[in-house]
């Protein structure tokens, strides 16, 4: 067809991309590429029964439809001589006259055409939808072999945990085993040198009553004055058993096996990503501690200075100012701040008038507060030590848990076992199911750990850093954990900049690099009730920058 001089290219009706055209349905009146022919026209419905042509031999065909003796339906004996647009329908004379009189009639070759060129439009429309299902069916086809591979490494890691746990449990039972069979020869030593010294008191009583039984039957009256003098003092003298204290063989109480110590299969509602919303300047060189009392305002802290400030677009306003020492704080459903500072009660900000006074929350008999987390239902979870600040710990460290009125509810120390369960724990948090998750610290140098507690005080997990980030040279040094919106921990580490993000358990989900989206020395975090999570962080060491705080979303 010529166009401007040229000749407009051809396209295949079905796929829109192929100039070289090779076949034509005479059903369909469709021209197609070898490649539709072969792939979509194939299944199209009754396919099998249309007319196909070569490209050359379409012109053989064009006067091939014959129109003149098509037999009306309703009237069988009529030959059709109209097509009626109205009711798209082949009429004969008898029909138009009967129900088709003032309708759209047209010539049958027109309705032949009219036809045609939806079926064509319904063809086209088959073929992008074909087209798009060929492309659904790939994506479902990716989806399979992502999630095989998914399947197939989840199912290694449970069997992997499956032999470790056996190897674990062989070891340790190995271990009581041991200790079991050191306190029976140690008991088993005392009962036997006690047997032996009773043995022999026994043997020197008996020799000296068999010599008084002697005497007694002697007729010898000399016997009794000369021989008895001497065995009856002898006599007198109290035999003393040796009246030894043995330890108790202990009891085994057997250790309750739980989805906690073997793990189990979650969804995890994360693509393992961090991502920068906004960035804020701070007035100070360190965010330690950071909270949020409402969507637009945080408290903040470089453990010297606390600041109150609104976030106003990219800056931060700051609202109220207080010079203090602080080692955790932590906002109210109220809006007040709890701080823990010096001592054993927590002091508390008014969220209304500002005011600074004593709370209600102490915990009489400690030295103490070192943290503090406040739950959605204003709980109030505290660490209190009773000792000094040295390592190895000495005095009691403990976690406790209050009321609203500053009642204790329960007091978590010990583990099963009896052990003491915490060093020197510097920042708590508590997921939904309950569970309470602590840093704590093990020495001077900052090396600690994350531990998560149930709610009735097991330990089900430990969390001590991943092989690909923490090293002997860069142990694992976590400074701050927080609860996500999502339920699941994020932990930050001293030595790099680098977040964990755990499961409720404590189970590492993923970790995450903020040097690559220009996040550093990240320290602390908070978050609101609509979900707006912040990061702050501390400047360059010996740098006179100010510290930064980041609104992220984890994906």
């Amino acid at each position: 067809m010529a166009h401007g001089g040229g000749q407009v290219p051809v396209y295949c009706s079905l796929c829109e991309e192929s100039t070289r055209i090779e076949w034509k349905c005479l059903n369909c009146d469709m021209l197609m590429c070898d490649k539709c022919k072969e792939k979509i026209h194939v299944k199209f419905k009754f396919a099998k029964d249309h007319k196909v042509v070569s490209i050359e031999e379409v012109g053989l065909h064009k006067d091939e439809i014959d129109f003149s003796n098509i037999s009306c339906n309703k009237h069988p004996v009529q030959s059709c001589v109209m097509f009626c647009k109205s009711c798209v329908y082949l009429v004969c004379p008898l029909c138009i006259s009967e129900t088709h009189n003032g309708h759209g009639l047209v010539t049958i070759r027109e309705g032949y055409e009219i036809l045609i060129g939806k079926l064509k439009t319904r063809g086209k429309n088959m073929g992008t939808n074909i087209n798009e299902l060929e492309k659904r069916k790939e994506e479902v086809k990716d989806v399979d072999q992502t999630e095989l591979s998914k399947f197939e490494n989840t199912m290694k890691k449970i069997k992997d945990q499956n032999v470790r746990l056996k190897k674990e449990v062989d070891q340790y039972t190995k271990k009581l085993e041991t200790e079991l069979i050191k306190k029976w020869e140690d008991v088993h030593r005392c009962t036997e040198t006690e047997e032996k010294e009773v043995s022999l008191l026994i043997e020197s009583l008996a020799s000296k009553k068999s010599e008084v039984d002697d005497i007694i039957q002697s007729t010898d009256g000399k016997r009794v004055f000369v021989d008895s003098v001497g065995l009856v003092q002898s006599m007198e003298e109290t035999a003393t058993s040796p009246d030894t204290k043995f330890d108790s063989i202990p009891t085994f109480i057997p250790g309750q096996i739980t989805s906690y110590n073997i793990g189990s299969l979650e969804n995890i509602s994360t693509k393992g990503e961090i991502k920068i919303i906004e960035q804020f300047d701070t007035e100070i060189s360190k965010v330690i501690y950071m909270a949020a009392c409402s969507e637009d305002t945080l408290w903040i802290t470089d453990q010297k200075v606390l600041q109150k400030v609104k976030i106003e677009g990219r800056s931060l306003k700051i609202i109220d100012q207080k010079d203090i020492r602080i080692y955790g704080m932590a906002c109210t459903p109220s809006k007040d701040l709890l701080l823990v500072t010096k001592g054993a009660r927590l002091k508390q900000i008014s969220g209304q008038t500002g005011e600074m006074t004593e709370s209600k929350y102490e915990v009489k008999g400690f030295k103490e507060t070192t943290a503090v987390h406040v739950n959605s239902d204003g709980k109030v979870t505290v660490c209190a030590l009773s000792g000094k600040l040295v390592y190895p710990a000495v005095g009691r460290c403990v976690v406790i848990v209050m009321d609203k009125s500053g009642r204790h509810e329960t007091t978590y120390e010990y583990d099963r076992h009896g052990n003491p369960i915490f060093t020197n724990v510097k920042n708590i948090t508590r997921t939904k199911n309950g569970n309470i998750c602590v840093v704590d610290k093990l020495s001077e140098d900052n090396r600690s750990r994350v531990v998560i507690l149930s709610e009735e005080g097991d330990v089900i997990n430990t969390f001590n850093g991943h092989p690909e980030v923490n090293t002997d040279k860069k142990t694992f040094k976590p400074l701050h954990a927080m609860t996500t919106p999502s339920d699941n921990i994020i932990v930050s580490n001293l030595n790099n900049d680098i977040l964990f993000l755990l499961n409720s358990s404590g189970n590492l989900i993923t970790w995450f690099d903020t040097n690559k989206i220009g996040i550093f020395d990240p320290y602390t975090f908070c978050s609101t009730e609509d979900g707006h999570t912040y990061v702050g962080c501390v400047a360059p060491k010996g740098s006179n920058d100010k510290a930064k705080i980041y609104e992220v979303d984890l994906l």
